[in-house]
């Protein structure tokens, strides 16, 4: 395997993100996920009980947050994460220096991909909102991360069409 597994999710005390290791302590309910740093000592034996494993900084987070890392990075370096919203710089995402989509990146069919939405400041006519691509052909320097659904959900909404309610 050739790419970082990590995930990031927020803290159920202070809403903060935390990324590293998902760990779910498997017991019904209260169930409780945690995320964070594992440092597994050099291996003392020949059965494995003899592994020595500790865990670094983890905390507990709310599962509905979870998000995996998708072993890429934008323009910037920074790493790209399920749930990220993206501005992109190639057509249709910008086309005469206008913004006219972003993306999110979600995963489905056992795949990362972008699911376009509509820039909702944008004057264009959509017709590309909606559709969903696999992120097979990326190109780094084509993206950036400028925020995520959970914190920044403005950047999808529609004010003028959506009445409250998600579209």
């Amino acid at each position: 395997m050739n790419r970082e597994i990590l995930f990031r999710a927020k803290k159920i005390d202070d809403g903060e993100w935390v990324e590293g290791y998902l760990f779910d302590d498997g017991y019904p309910k209260p169930r409780h996920v945690f995320v964070g740093g594992l440092v597994i000592n050099e291996y003392k034996g020949t059965a494995c009980d003899e592994w020595d494993i500790n865990a670094i900084d983890f905390a507990d987070v709310k599962p509905d947050t979870i998000c995996q890392y998708t072993g890429l990075t934008d323009k910037n370096g920074k790493k790209i994460f399920e749930g990220d919203i993206l501005r992109g710089f190639q057509y249709p995402f910008c086309h005469d220096e206008e913004y006219n989509y972003y993306a999110e990146i979600i995963f489905a069919n056992c795949s990362f991909m972008i699911y376009t939405h509509k820039n909702p400041s944008s004057c264009v006519r959509g017709i590309s909102d909606g559709n969903t691509e696999l992120m097979e052909c990326w190109v780094s320097e084509d993206w950036e991360v400028i925020g995520n659904i959970y914190d920044d959900p403005e950047l999808l909404e529609d004010k003028e069409n959506s009445n409250g309610k998600d579209i």
